[in-house]
């Protein structure tokens, strides 16, 4: 039997609460960062399945990079330093409803498209699978 993992599923790296817009809005006098609006509009937006594949493919090649450099002490300094887990999938709330949502698993009604979180890696791989059939089947 295989073992299952024990770890969270979901972690929440950051959420809107009803002070965050206070907060941000008192740290910078009222006026947001030109990039920093586009690139939460970029975060809020859907992906088609394509881009969607894409997007999980880059990530989760990183997470395989970062597991095979998580065998040796100077790999998990690395891994530590450049924000790289062998473990989870950093996903904005859109990607990660999307890819529960392709994986076919009802997404928790916690998430929110502006928050952030990370997704534990076989659950990305599920998803990332049952894209690969889609996209490839749009394709022939």
């Amino acid at each position: 039997m295989a073992k299952q993992p024990t770890t969270a599923i979901i972690k929440i790296i950051s959420g809107p609460s009803p002070t965050m817009k206070g907060v941000t809005g008192a740290a910078s006098g009222g006026l947001s960062p030109l990039f920093s609006a586009l690139s939460t509009a970029a975060d809020l937006a859907p992906m088609d399945a394509k881009q969607l594949y894409g997007f999980l493919h880059f990530r989760v090649e990183a997470a395989s990079r970062a597991e095979g450099r998580s065998g040796w002490f100077g790999g998990r300094m690395y891994n530590k330093f450049s924000g790289e887990s062998p473990d989870y999938i950093p996903l904005s709330g859109t990607q990660l409803r999307q890819a529960f949502l392709v994986a076919g698993i009802q997404p928790p009604d916690f998430v929110v498209a502006a928050g952030q979180y990370e997704l534990r890696l076989d659950y990305v791989r599920k998803a990332y699978n049952a894209l690969k059939a889609v996209v490839e089947t749009k394709a022939s």
